[in-house]
């Protein structure tokens, strides 16, 4: 059954991913190349303001309003897909290395409402200016965010290789 809920998170996961790095193109122009992802980390409401302007000029912004609007189911499906591909791979509670994913990926939950917030720091900012407050929240939320993301992806990488390569581990 949880490789079954994986699956579907993952298939999700990457249905998503694909609709958003489709919207992303419209969103990288030659003065906001990182798209929305230059967005999310801006850091300051003049640096996010000129990401807005051009993406106004350029007649995108209801394009990232609609790239914030898929992520908002975007958001549960990551990190529910890596909290189960994380449980699928553990072996032994009793290692190290099983711990750091039981707690991994556990912590890969929180970018649930990291991710709302910048989402919700970033619409509020398209609609009525930057500011350096609501930039430095979104850059947080989304640092840690990627953060996250990325800490649990290494260990699934790296537990996918355990078992390719490592010996079997009998079950009690």
């Amino acid at each position: 059954m949880r490789l079954l809920t994986w699956a579907f998170f993952a298939t999700l996961s990457l249905i998503l991913m694909l609709q958003l790095r489709a919207l992303d193109t419209d969103l990288r122009l030659p003065e906001t190349p990182r798209g929305i992802v230059g967005y999310e980390l801006a850091w300051s409401g003049a640096r996010a303001d000129s990401i807005i302007t051009v993406w106004t000029r350029n007649d995108v912004t209801e394009t990232a309003k609609v790239s914030l609007g898929i992520d908002f189911v975007y958001l549960i499906a990551y990190p529910l897909m890596f909290f189960t591909g994380a449980r699928l791979l553990r072996r032994d509670p009793l290692q190290t290395f099983d711990r750091v994913g039981r707690w991994l990926g556990r912590g890969v939950l929180a970018c649930i409402p990291l991710d709302a917030a910048e989402n919700l720091l970033l619409w509020r900012m398209i609609d009525q200016g930057g500011s350096d407050q609501l930039a430095h929240l979104a850059t947080l939320c989304a640092s840690f965010k990627f953060l996250l993301v990325i800490l649990v992806a290494i260990w699934c990488l790296a537990a996918v290789i355990r078992r390719i390569s490592g010996p079997r581990v009998a079950r009690l």
